[in-house]
Order: C-alpha cells, then sequence, then structure tokens
C-alpha cells in the first residue's frame, strides 16, 4: 500500500457529504492493505500516531532536511 493511496481515499472522505461514498472508499483502500499494513494504515487514516507522542517538534522537523524515499510506501 502506497501512501498516496491513503491520501486519495482521505480525500475522497473529506471532498464527499455521501456517507456511503466515505464508507466505500475506506473499505476499498482498505480491502487492498495486507495484513500487515492494516494497523498503520487505519491510523493514518484516523489521524493517530501509532506510537503515541514521538517527542519531535516543529522546531527539530524544520531543521532535518532528509532526501527523498527512492520509491513511496508505507
Amino acid at each position: 500500500m502506497l501512501l498516496a493511496e491513503l491520501v486519495a481515499a482521505s480525500d475522497i472522505v473529506a471532498a464527499t457529504p455521501s456517507r456511503t461514498a466515505k464508507v466505500a472508499a475506506l473499505a476499498d483502500v482498505l480491502a487492498r492493505c495486507e495484513p500487515d499494513e492494516l494497523p498503520v494504515a487505519v491510523a493514518a487514516l484516523a489521524g493517530e500516531a501509532r506510537q503515541g507522542r514521538i517527542g519531535v517538534g516543529w522546531a527539530v522537523l524544520r531543521a532535518v532536511d532528509p532526501p527523498a524515499a527512492a520509491r513511496p510506501c508505507l
């Protein structure tokens, strides 16, 4: 599962008032997840970090400039 697929499903959920369309988008993206990806995908869609607070603030994030990943993945 690619992060882009989760983002696309999240965008659909945010853009539509239809509960049926929201459920369909979420069901589709979750059905395509591998079993070990489900906890990560559900947490990401719910807006929660699985590990809880990580103690990294905006100042630290701003100071770090890592290279982009060669291939998008979760």
